[in-house]
């Protein structure tokens, strides 16, 4: 779809092969740090926009990203958009997830990220959504009508080891903080001594209705498939694009090494099951659980106790309304960092997400994508 923009000849467009090199500085300069307008995108960046966004196997060409060209034809702005069929009650759904909204000069082109938003919108897609809107982008959904989501959108930290976890939040912009580490350890140490360490997980609790064992990432994935029936609304994976997804999902060396747990029944199904990022004296991070209610303590109890003996000092995630009254009975700070937003012509189609039993985010929204968490290194 070609949308005119107000002023000069401005396009919105489809994005197209030949637009990656251009899309990924834009990239560069949006989302990482330091990298300048003389920076040339390295080939493993383009790359993963080819694959990502091409080489999908839910590529769906009439449900594309969108670019923003200037008067000249130059691309100035992009929305990444991915399609994810879900099933919902016996229907096949076509969903779109919009993420990587970027703009370059927004002052010079002050419509241009609006009018992404609204061509995204506009597509043939049942179920608009994404999960990694900041505040600007989210303030345009609103403008059009459409509110976030509260359950989706609280992302959530706990603190394991709270010296090393403090230590670990500021050097992420005083990188030089992390000399102090060893004596932040030692401090930990010295809480857990005089009996002044709140945050730690109990390490050999009572007998949990689930005991959970570290599988390998096909183990995790085939817990995945028998699992995601719990959810009234769910991607409709098989075998091969669960694989694909989770092969991409499981590299994000800015965040770690990934880990997968899964808790077996009696009868030798899947009961619940995890996936994390850690790395010791840093946070982990969350990138998939599925679980009964009933089984939801029990998940986050295995989750801070194996993230604190792996040596995370902390654990984090986007929400996932499943866990959330097993983290808020567990010492857990919620605050709001991205936002989660759907929109559908159909409105009974929210239900499922309003409720919060929509498998819609983590591996099952956009967190599978090297550009969430990867340093996108060669």
């Amino acid at each position: 779809m070609t949308e005119t923009v107000r002023g000069a000849g401005a396009t919105v467009r489809a994005f197209e092969p030949a637009d990656i090199p251009d899309v990924a500085r834009l990239f560069l300069r949006a989302f990482r740090k330091g990298a300048r307008p003389s920076d040339e995108p390295n080939p493993h960046l383009t790359a993963v926009l080819r694959q990502i966004y091409f080489d999908n196997p839910w590529y769906d060409p009439e449900i594309r990203s969108q670019v923003f060209a200037d008067e000249t034809g130059a691309v100035r702005g992009f929305i990444g958009v991915t399609m994810a069929p879900l099933v919902h009650e016996g229907r096949r759904l076509r969903a779109a997830f919009a993420g990587s909204l970027t703009v370059e000069d927004p002052a010079r082109h002050p419509l241009a990220g609006a009018r992404l938003i609204r061509s995204f919108l506009s597509g043939p897609q049942d179920l608009s959504l994404t999960e990694t809107a900041n505040a600007t982008a989210m303030r345009m959904w609103q403008k059009l009508g459409i509110p976030f989501d509260t359950q989706y959108s609280l992302n959530w930290l706990r603190l394991l080891r709270p010296v090393s976890g403090g230590t670990a939040l500021v050097k992420r912009r005083l990188p030089i903080v992390k000399a102090l580490m060893p004596l932040a350890r030692l401090g930990d140490a010295s809480a857990r001594h005089f009996g002044g360490d709140p945050f730690r997980p109990v390490l050999d609790p009572s007998p949990r209705r689930a005991t959970f064992a570290t599988v390998s990432r096909p183990d995790f994935d085939a817990a995945v498939l028998a699992l995601a029936p719990l959810y009234s609304m769910r991607p409709d994976w098989d075998p091969m694009s669960l694989d694909w997804f989770s092969s991409l999902a499981s590299v994000k060396r800015n965040f770690g090494e990934p880990r997968y747990r899964v808790a077996l029944g009696r009868d030798g199904r899947p009961l619940a099951a995890y996936a994390y990022f850690h790395r010791p004296d840093d946070f982990g991070w969350l990138l998939q659980s599925l679980t009964a209610p009933a089984q939801a303590g029990d998940l986050v109890d295995d989750l801070l106790t194996d993230a604190y003996k792996v040596g995370c000092c902390g654990m984090r995630g986007a929400a996932q309304p499943w866990l959330t009254n097993a983290l808020m009975s567990r010492r857990t700070l919620f605050l709001s960092r991205t936002f989660f937003l759907a929109h559908a012509r159909d409105q009974t189609l929210l239900t499922a997400i309003r409720s919060g039993d929509a498998l819609v985010s983590g591996l099952a929204g956009e967190s599978w994508m090297p550009l969430i968490g990867d340093s996108l290194r060669d």
